[in-house]
């Protein structure tokens, strides 16, 4: 995801509902106040590239992982000895050439290298409309591909963790086999509870979606396969809400977080739209 400016403030409550609360501050911070061994998802899409500049001099980029090690080890902490984290990680295009920079392979083979992290499995997740591409490579000079696929990192501290395939059947398209790990998701019906925004689109798609939002029904496939009902799920980037809403409509607890002011009231919005 694309960088946001963090507001000057401490961590703070935006909307509660019975099931969950949505709060707006530092990443970390907030998982701070969760209490150990709580949650049996963390479900997240960090930015990108952290608070670096993608570059090709630097195309593994390090920090990146550094950045990340932080928050990692809060949702160690928070999750359940047999929890999951998925997490959206993606290859960023370098801003000084026309060239690939693999910060998340880098962070992840970090966390797989350290022992205390097994990768499960990835999943590939179609969605041409929300990934960023280099207009300059792609449409001026014509020498790059569109990217149409991020990846999304399932890991855990054993291999042995609560898993229902059968719950995400319905999750699965004609493009995909039944239970395959390739996911081409529409909206689910928690994104027809948005509320109007300014251009009078009635679900609010424009302003979600220049918030960088992704469809509830991604974190809502995650969310099924890995909790049951009344189990935590986690969001410490939740960006327009998507995870709240997947977890408010399946009936899980759920606690989530950004520090972006526009997101988090977009994510307000839509979560008092859905109570309605």
């Amino acid at each position: 995801m694309n960088s946001r400016t963090a507001p000057d403030t401490a961590v703070r409550t935006v909307t509660a509902t019975g099931g969950g609360t949505l709060t707006q501050g530092d990443a970390v911070d907030f998982l701070r106040t969760l209490p150990d061994a709580t949650a049996r998802l963390v479900v997240t899409s960090p930015w990108f590239t952290g608070p670096f500049t993608a570059s090709s001099t630097d195309p593994t980029s390090p920090g990146f992982a550094k950045w990340l090690d932080p928050f990692v080890a809060e949702i160690a902490r928070v999750l359940r000895p047999d929890g999951s984290l998925v997490l959206e990680l993606g290859c960023c295009w370098a801003k000084d050439a026309p060239v690939r920079t693999v910060q998340n392979f880098s962070a992840i083979t970090g966390l797989l290298a350290g022992g205390d992290w097994h990768l499960l499995q990835e999943f590939y997740w179609y969605n041409p409309g929300f990934l960023d591409s280099d207009v300059e490579w792609r449409d001026r000079r014509r020498e790059r591909f569109d990217d149409c696929v991020s990846t999304w990192f399932w890991l855990a501290r054993t291999p042995d963790v609560p898993v229902d395939v059968k719950a995400v059947r319905g999750f699965q398209n004609h493009l995909t086999r039944t239970y395959g790990n390739f996911l081409v998701l529409g909206d689910s019906a928690a994104d027809d509870h948005g509320p109007a925004d300014a251009s009078g689109d009635p679900s609010g798609e424009r302003e979600r979606a220049h918030a960088e939002r992704f469809p509830v029904a991604l974190p809502e496939y995650f969310i099924r396969l890995l909790t049951r009902e009344g189990e935590l799920v986690v969001d410490p980037f939740a960006g327009t809400g998507a995870t709240a809403l997947a977890a408010e409509t399946t009936g899980r607890a759920w606690a989530c977080n950004d520090f972006s002011d526009e997101a988090t009231g977009i994510a307000e919005r839509r979560i008092d739209a859905l109570r309605r």
